[in-house]
């Protein structure tokens, strides 16, 4: 099964962070990166921005599919991260 790996960006280093299975992702959400997004907010704490690289511009949150070629994307936070453990 295909995995969606999500990568944290901070000051220029991306960290592998979070891997979700796409039949998960499809089964879950309608809107993939909006749902995604979400994801890796509730887990940072805070808000941000997918890209498909690491210094791009922000997915279109709009689209329902994600393309089968893109597995891989950048969550770059916008605040301070705040983790909760």
């Amino acid at each position: 099964m295909t995995e969606i790996e999500n990568f944290l960006s901070i000051d220029e280093k991306q960290i592998s962070f979070l891997s979700i299975p796409r039949g998960d992702i499809e089964r879950l959400a309608v809107s993939p990166f909006q749902w995604i997004r979400y994801v890796m907010f509730t887990i940072c704490g805070a808000r941000g921005d997918l890209c498909t690289t690491p210094n791009g511009p922000a997915v279109d949150y709009e689209n329902t599919e994600i393309a089968n070629a893109e597995n891989t994307y950048y969550y770059r936070p916008s605040g301070k991260l705040s983790f909760c453990v």
